[in-house]
């Protein structure tokens, strides 16, 4: 399989089919959270990738069989999706620095439609939108026996009065080891220990880089 056609399945598997506009917050429309509702957004368990070289080589067929393995090693590990730890460690930061009343809902969302959002979770001045587009472990192009693991997500302030969406970006982040990769067996030895960790780490970067550079707290 050409190197190409990796990186176009992982791009795939990765976008989650989103466009995602990069507008922070200004300074003033961070200071006007003071003392709003807030609530945070839920979606169904997102599928997860394991991005091996021998599914890579079935191209379109291997990519349906990474999200099958994939998902089977985040049910049997119980992996939680990330996006719920960046709400929860989001919120706890409004409410630190705003003093924003946070709304609790269990609603899992039906789609991520900023009008059917605002139907599903009523009662809020804001929703707090995360949602993961793409989470992975893939291989290293020049080492196809060793791993790293990859997490994008988005992130949205929605206005819940005017439907619109105030604040919108995305975050990447890459997780492992460059100088001691470890291999697949190694990644889900004890439970996926070492993914799991991979994946808090992916979550808490995001948060820092979310919290800062765009909900200016």
């Amino acid at each position: 399989m050409s190197f190409r056609i990796c990186l176009a399945l992982t791009a795939a598997l990765l976008s989650g089919c989103a466009s995602v506009d990069h507008r922070p917050l200004t300074a003033e429309a961070s200071a006007q959270l003071q003392g709003k509702r807030i609530v945070s957004t839920q979606y169904p368990m997102p599928d997860f990738a394991a991005f091996t070289a021998g599914k890579a080589a079935f191209a379109i067929a291997g990519a349906g069989a990474m999200i099958v393995e994939g998902n089977g090693i985040v049910r049997d590990n119980g992996i939680p999706d990330p996006a719920l730890a960046i709400s929860k460690a989001l919120t706890e930061r409004l409410l630190a620095a705003r003093k924003v009343a946070l709304v609790r809902s269990q609603a899992v969302a039906p789609s991520d439609e900023v009008s059917t959002l605002v139907a599903t979770y009523t009662g809020a001045d804001y929703l707090l939108d995360v949602k993961t587009l793409g989470w992975m472990f893939n291989y290293y192009p020049t080492d196809w026996a060793h791993y790293k693991v990859t997490y994008n997500a988005r992130l949205r302030l929605i206005d819940a009065s005017s439907q619109k969406v105030v604040a919108e970006t995305m975050c990447q982040t890459v997780q492992g080891d460059d100088a001691n990769p470890p291999t697949k067996d190694q990644l889900l030895a004890n439970r996926a220990a070492l993914l799991k960790s991979y994946l808090d780490k992916g979550a808490a970067a995001c948060v820092d880089v979310l919290a800062r550079d765009v909900l200016q707290l």
